[in-house]
């Protein structure tokens, strides 16, 4: 894959990533009480797996744009030590508690997810190389 497509897929990753993150933060998080929480994380899973796999991958491959790649390290270790378990929490026992302390953490995702989505259309609207 040439650099403009590694370019371009990491973008729409990003960006999709991005605007979800922004509802998922927006809509989703203050409804957490009224419903199925369970149901919610799968549904949630199912949708930002894929994006997720696709931002890393050609983060990665691109990672001469290392603060790109820093910041995709900064949410999947976010997403693993503290939004992940936090769920697994809150689908447990709620509690309003880690609903903040989860909303935190979402919040950090969220703006993490914005300042990639700036580098990156940054990246993919600079002159090329040759």
């Amino acid at each position: 894959m040439t650099s403009n497509a590694l370019v371009l897929t990491n973008l729409a990753a990003t960006l999709f990533l991005t605007g979800l993150s922004w509802f998922l933060q927006i809509v989703h998080l203050p409804l957490l009480p009224s419903v199925d929480l369970a149901s919610s994380r799968r549904r949630n899973t199912l949708l930002m797996a894929g994006p997720m796999l696709i931002e890393l991958i050609t983060a990665i491959l691109l990672w001469t744009y290392g603060v790109a790649l820093v910041l995709v390290v900064v949410i999947w270790l976010i997403t693993f030590l503290r939004h992940i378990p936090l769920y697994r929490q809150l689908i447990r026992v709620y509690d309003p508690k880690v609903l903040r302390t989860l909303t935190i953490w979402s919040w950090i995702r969220t703006l993490c997810w914005t300042a990639r989505a700036a580098i990156m259309f940054w990246i993919a609207l600079r002159p090329p190389h040759i």
